[in-house]
């Protein structure tokens, strides 16, 4: 089901009058009583899945936010299966890398062994990078 704009939904909202309300005459102004501390002020005083801001989340509004969540969420997942996949892939290549360099030179390639040889410490770094940086973000999300 695909998300509506708010712009479709606030046909739905109570109509907001144009016009300021009357103020009455100020009179003595009352003792103020005391207050317990408020929380941080919030952005709104809706919740998020009330898309219309008329104070009730109707089906549809509660429809939208499920499907909202549950696409997060596969998206989330999907995430973080490519990034272990390309881990791993590059893992693999920094393990295989050193068996290409011996078969080229068995094989009496001498410019590929040279040209895989002078690629290697560059090769070896940013992998080296991709993968540090992957468990590395992993590690800092379950502590955080």
């Amino acid at each position: 089901m695909p998300r509506k704009k708010p712009e479709d939904l606030k046909s739905k909202a109570a109509p907001v009058a144009d016009t300021p309300a009357p103020v009455a005459p100020a009179a003595a102004p009352a003792p103020a009583p005391i207050a317990a501390p408020q929380p941080a002020a919030q952005t709104s005083a809706y919740h998020p899945a009330d898309i219309n801001g008329d104070g009730h989340i109707d089906k549809e509004e509660k429809q939208m936010e499920l499907e909202f969540r549950r696409k997060t969420l596969e998206d989330q997942d999907a995430m973080r299966d490519a990034q272990r996949n390309m881990t791993w892939f590059a893992l693999f290549g920094l393990l295989l890398y050193p068996f290409a360099v011996v078969i080229t030179s068995l094989l009496g390639l001498g410019e590929a062994t040279k040209t895989l040889g002078s690629m290697a410490p560059t090769y070896f770094v940013a992998v080296a990078g991709i993968v540090a940086a992957f468990f590395g973000a992993q590690a800092y999300s379950k502590k955080k």
